[in-house]
This record gives structure tokens, sequence and C-alpha cells, in this order.
């Protein structure tokens, strides 16, 4: 807003006597300078801020200011801006005045032809929108990019590996499932294609694998696990025929167990426990690439918990113990078990299915709690009052009134004075105890959302159920998911 409003001193100066301040006239550098500062500043207005002066300087240039004639760099400057704003339908406005740029550029105003950081910034900006249709949108931005490159010759613009591994992503994350998949290994193959063809700056690399194979493990077909299996055997053999650019990391082996762990199939759990001993086996032959961490561990255990298979929770908690033991022998925060850990565990007990692992589950559940409780670097979510509530509604007896409402109770006092109370744990209470019970504990409000409680029950919550993460079978409401880290 500074360098704003400085051009506008600047122009006001000018236009109140051109002759004498004529070393003030505005031109499309100073305009330039301006515009970048909104691109960079962070401001909650910045895009509309800068697209204000794009068309500001055509408006400008049309009365006959020839020095102030919009180029590639104000539109790529105003597309960057829009595409780091975060605001709703910020990535469609990129796209849409990239559109435009191609338009002007093809019906002869060569200052406006696209460069490699304008397809950059929209190719980013439609990946990591999350809108509908963005992961399609964001490819045919990159096929742009590769005809433009392919017809021009020149190294204006040039798609590379990192153009490609980002909307590989953008379609992993499209929700669109078994489709996407495919989608994304078709585009793996695109790449190798240009590869072999001499496009030395397009190769797949692990990235490339792991985005294919997150791609499968988020579609839900019950392909999925299985296809991933085959995608690593390929890394692997490549990587031994000696393409050490693809060689499978920790990232592809932890993606691998999620998509077993989502998969729902049989003997699911078993599997992911035996992936993670393959990584424990090539860290221990000297290979710290295969490095099991904690969202390693934490998948299996995942796993487990979506398994119901007889003794799903004592395995949970054994493969949480062992993380503790190797925490304390080594003291490395990679493999530090965390509150998701925790969580789920206290899983796995909640929907244990076989009754006569109801006891020892109810058991696990609040020792797991009451050593997350006792951590002084970690404590207990939303998510997990969510599970333990769902553990008292699952586990008890339904006849035991007297145990189901006194468990609830403790529970709920505790969620209450952490601040965590959301509509998740308010549903699962609701489940837990009868309607009397529930609305004694939430003191007989009328409207029982978390909404109407009162602020210090619901000061670290996220009121929303809606965004509360992702919902889970134990129910939701804190953080659950994993952040997707790079290699």
């Amino acid at each position: 807003s500074r360098a704003d409003a400085i051009l506008a001193d600047m122009i006001e100066l000018h236009q109140s006597d051109p002759i004498t301040n004529a070393d003030l006239r505005p031109n499309t550098y100073v305009f330039n300078t301006v515009i970048n500062c909104w691109a960079k500043s962070k401001e909650p207005d910045a895009a509309s801020k800068a697209e204000e002066m794009l068309v500001a300087m055509g408006r400008l240039h049309t009365n006959g200011i020839a020095g102030l004639k919009p180029d590639a760099f104000t539109y790529t400057a105003v597309i960057d801006a829009w595409a780091k704003s975060g605001v709703r339908g910020a990535a469609a406005r990129a796209d849409q005045l990239l559109d435009k740029m191609e338009a002007k550029y093809l019906a002869g105003d060569t200052d406006l032809k696209p460069n490699t950081f304008t397809y950059n910034a929209v190719i980013n900006a439609l990946a990591k929108s999350g809108e509908h249709g963005a992961a399609a949108r964001a490819e045919r931005v990159l096929q742009n990019m590769v005809n433009r490159h392919r017809s021009g010759g020149n190294d204006d613009i040039k798609p590379t590996t990192i153009n490609f591994n980002t909307v590989l992503d953008a379609w992993a994350k499209s929700g669109g499932g078994r489709a996407a998949a495919e989608r994304a290994e078709e585009i793996l193959e695109w790449m190798d294609r240009l590869n072999k063809s001499g496009n030395t700056d397009v190769k797949p690399d692990t990235i490339t694998f792991n985005a294919v194979i997150d791609a499968w493990a988020r579609s839900g077909d019950k392909r999925a696990p299985h296809r991933a299996e085959q995608i690593l055997a390929h890394m692997d053999d490549l990587c031994r025929a000696g393409n050490h650019d693809v060689k499978p990391d920790t990232y592809t082996f932890n993606t691998l167990i999620n998509a077993w762990a989502k998969s729902g199939e049989k003997g699911a759990a078993a599997r992911a426990e035996q992936i993670l001993s393959v990584m424990e086996c090539r860290y221990r032959d000297g290979d710290s690439d295969f490095k099991p961490n904690t969202r390693t561990h934490t998948s299996v255990i995942d796993a487990w918990a979506k398994s119901g298979e007889p003794g799903a929770a004592k395995r949970a908690e054994h493969i949480l113990n062992t993380m503790q033991r190797l925490y304390q022998s080594t003291g490395d925060p990679e493999t530090k078990p965390n509150a998701h850990t925790a969580n789920a565990v206290m899983n796995s007990c909640a929907f244990t299915k076989v009754e006569a692992d109801r006891p020892e589950a109810l058991a696990i559940a609040f020792r797991v709690f009451d050593w997350l409780s006792s951590q002084p670097d970690m404590h207990p979510d939303a998510y997990t009052f969510t599970i333990l509530l769902s553990v008292c509604s699952n586990l008890l007896p339904r006849e035991d009134r007297a145990t189901r409402f006194s468990h609830a109770k403790a529970l709920f006092e505790k969620c209450c004075g952490s601040g965590h109370v959301n509509d998740y744990v308010l549903r699962k209470l609701r489940q837990a105890v009868t309607e009397e019970e529930y609305l004694s504990l939430v003191e007989y409000r009328g409207d029982t959302s978390a909404a109407n409680m009162p602020p210090s029950w619901t000061r670290n919550a996220r009121l929303n159920a809606a965004s509360s993460g992702r919902h889970r079978r134990g129910g939701g409401g804190g953080k659950g998911g994993f952040q997707k880290k790079g290699r």
C-alpha cells in the first residue's frame, strides 16, 4: 500500500504540471514494480488491488499514454498475486487471466507472450486450490505449455518435471477415484515419452511415482493396494537397472501402507505390518532412504484400527510400545509417537468387533489415554475425546448405565476443561448416555450444538463440523490427518 501511495503521488504531480514534472510520468516499469509489491504483500486484498492496477494501465494506455502498456510481467505478477491469495475462486481467476493473455498474444500483441513463470503460477494455483475440476484445468494449462514449447522451439516456455509433479499431486488429491489414479498413470507415461523423445527437463523421479501411488491410495478402488505394490516393484526394478532418480523412499512406503490401510481388504493390516518390516530391514542394512518414521508406524496402527480383526487393539498397542522404546533408546524425534499415534490406537479399541477382545480393548484405550495425558509436549484433542466416547458407547454394556455415565461424564468434563468440545464430541456423547443424562451434561441448553456451548468449552476446537478435518470412523474433530511431506 505504501508503494501504491507513492505511485499515486507521482501521477498527481505529473498531472499538475506535465512539462516540469515530465520525469514523473508513469510508465510500465513503475506500475509493474507496484503490482509486484502487491503480489508479495500478503495483504488480503492484494490480488484485487493488483488487478485494479492492470485495468488502470490498460485504460491509461488506451487514452494515449504510450509508455504505459501492460506486458507479460504485468500479467504474470497479477496472476501470481491471485495464485498466492488463497481466496475462493483465485485459481479460476488466475486461469482466466492466462487465457486472456494467450488470446491477446495470438492476436498479435507480442508483449503478452506467456513465459514459464506465468504457466507455473497458474498450474500451482489450480493444483493447490482444491476446487472441483482443478486437476483437469491444471493439466490443460500444462498441455498448452508443452504445445507452446514444442511449436516455439525456445526456452521461454519450458515445462519441467516439477510442473508435471504438481499436476500429478492435484489428480491424487482430486477425489476422482479410480479415474483420477488412472489419469495419473497416463501422465506418468506422458512424461516418460517426452523424456525419451529428448526433453531432458521432463523426467519421472521418485516424487512422480509417489504421487501416482498416492492417487491409487486415495482412490477407494479395490485394486488400489495391489496396483500400488506393482508401481513400487517397478520403481525397484528401474533403480536396480541404474535409474536412481526413481529410488523408492520412506514416503513411497508410507503411501503404500496407507493404501492397504484404506483398502478394507482382509489381511490388509498384516500386509501393512509386513511392509514396515521390509523398511526396518532395509534401514538396518544401511539404507537411510527406507527409515520408518512416526507416520509409518501410525499408518500401520491405522490399518489395524480399520481391520476389525481379532487382536487388532492389542497389536496396535504393541506397535505404540515399540515406538516408545525406540524413541527412549535413540531420542530420534522422527520416530517419536505423537497424539495422532495414540488416537489411532484408541480408534482400534473403539471398533473392536470380537466380543472376547472387548474387555482388553477397553483397558488399552484408557491406558493409552492416560499415557497421552501424562506427556508434557502433547495433549488429547477433540478427536481423542470423540474416540473415547465411542469406546464408551461401543464397549461398555448398554444395560450398565451407571458405568457408561460415569466414564462419559469424566471424559466430557476433561474435554470441556481443555476446550475441545465440538459437534462430533457432542454427537458421540449423546450416543454414550441417555437423553436425560446428555441434557444434564450440557446444562439443559435448548440448542445443543457446539456453537451454543460456553466459549471456554470450545476455545480449542473447530466448531464447524464440515471444517473439522476428515470425518473418520471414530468421529472426527481435531487434526487426525497426516501432512504430506516432501522427500
